[in-house]
């Protein structure tokens, strides 16, 4: 099981009404190195539209997952990109079977 779903099962444990984040942690990957690498899992080009940046936006942020590992005994395990090529390789075998999901 992959790091977010295991978190995800691990805080249905009563812990009261905490946010708490899951996440790489001190670990942060541009989303331009994630588009670069499912780019070249998928063989296709990225379609990207740049904005001028918004002074809202966040130049760079992790998840604090210290209330993960108290709370949930939660940390994560799967390497991001391992985990990101996991995702690709589910969706490359259940293509067929998404074109059908109606959204």
């Amino acid at each position: 099981m992959d790091d977010i779903a295991r978190g995800t099962i691990a805080a249905m444990k009563p812990v009261g009404y905490e946010v708490i984040n899951l996440g790489g942690g001190n670990n942060p990957i541009s989303i331009n190195e994630t588009i670069a690498f499912i780019e070249k899992s998928l063989g296709k080009q990225a379609v990207i539209e740049n904005k001028p940046f918004h002074k809202a936006d966040m130049k760079e942020t992790w998840a604090d997952i210290g209330k993960a590992d108290r709370l949930l005994d939660w940390r994560p395990e799967v390497p991001p990109f391992a985990g990101f090529e996991r995702s690709v390789d589910w969706y490359n075998e259940n293509r067929a079977w998404l074109a059908r999901v109606i959204v």
